[in-house]
């Protein structure tokens, strides 16, 4: 190793490169991942050395963690073709029993599932493969990245309406419990969760963005199949498979689909990285459709925890503005990695 290859990297990748045995970089051990191989994570850790060189130590190897966990914590999604939109289904059913589609039924005589038409027509859709996020981003996550980015942690500051009523502390200090680090992080703007999954792949090196809406749908549905829920076996069983309150509970309290992600359909909707059009499915392409060219609202995907768990069905389509207005905790977000082969 020459001198001056050394000096072209920081102390803390190069011991991660030379070895796991090595021992600690700054005076922490080694991270592994499942995911990258350790050159990679010795990559990750120099990009972070030389983005944030002010940083303390702690808290660069916190964000060093954070990228590999967050990674690791990606689900591959293999690609192929489905049929897209509302589906239908038998008049009458029983959320807690699904039957398996058609349900002995002739497809023309099954009912629409969605009464908004931007779910129809049914039309097919043929995606790459891509990975998804297991989880949805966290509020622990989502507070680094604005700590590292200079941006303000949300609902730190007092309203008006707080300072009218003579409070003296803000929302989120009077009650933390409701800002619990593994609760999904709180979205008011679309642009923030789209600039948290880029900066996610600007230090990972990898294709990190928010999903399409139709690889939202196809990984909700286990790679298109067509079930209504997005629970372990398609059906909904409270306080087993979803919860049975309106609570916000933490990411991965309930059992993931068949595909290993959670919360697809509950607790909070997630952004996509597409524009909202209601007519877009009567003209959307075959091959991997990334919505509207423009468009005045994006589109979210998912369930929220105060809704009926019977109403977060995995075609169901919410147009909403660009900025909510305020940061609920029902608003969310999940990344994908726009990238079908190994990562490592």
């Amino acid at each position: 190793m020459t001198a001056r290859y050394l000096g072209s990297l920081s102390r803390c990748s190069y011991l991660v490169l030379l070895a796991f045995s090595l021992g600690a970089c700054n005076q922490n051990s080694v991270i592994p991942s499942q995911s990258l191989s350790p050159q990679q994570v010795a990559a990750v850790a120099e990009r972070i050395d030389q983005r944030y060189p002010k940083q303390v130590d702690s808290e660069r190897r916190a964000l060093l963690q954070h990228v590999v966990t967050a990674i690791d914590n990606m689900v591959f999604v293999e690609g192929g073709t489905f049929e897209m939109g509302d589906f239908g289904w038998v008049g009458e059913y029983d959320p807690a029993n699904m039957c398996e589609w058609p349900c002995g039924v002739a497809k023309d005589e099954l009912w629409f599932l969605v009464p908004k038409a931007d779910s129809r027509p049914l039309h097919t859709v043929r995606l790459n493969s891509f990975y998804m996020a297991k989880y949805h981003t966290t509020i622990d996550e989502d507070d680094r990245f604005r700590s590292f980015s200079g941006l303000p942690y949300y609902r730190m500051e007092l309203t008006d309406e707080e300072r009218r009523d003579n409070l003296t502390k803000s929302y989120r200090v009077r009650v933390p419990e409701m800002f619990a680090p593994d609760f999904p992080a709180r979205s008011k703007l679309w642009q923030e969760a789209k600039d948290y999954c880029l900066w996610l792949g600007e230090l990972s090196n990898l294709p990190v963005d928010l999903p399409t809406e139709a690889q939202y749908e196809y990984a909700a549905r286990s790679g298109g199949r067509y079930v209504v829920y997005a629970t372990d076996n398609s059906s909904i069983e409270l306080n087993r498979n979803i919860s049975g309150n309106s609570d916000i509970h933490p990411v991965g309290a309930y059992p993931p689909n068949p595909l290993g992600l959670h919360d697809m359909a509950a607790n909070a909707v997630s952004w996509v990285n597409d524009w909202y059009a209601t007519d877009y499915y009567q003209n959307s392409p075959v091959d991997n459709p990334r919505g509207p060219e423009t468009g005045i609202d994006k589109v979210q995907r998912g369930g929220m925890s105060v809704w009926t768990p019977s109403a977060s069905m995995t075609m169901r389509r919410l147009n909403s503005n660009l900025d909510l207005g305020e940061y609920y905790a029902q608003n969310s977000y999940r990344c994908a990695i726009q990238q079908g082969g190994p990562l490592k």
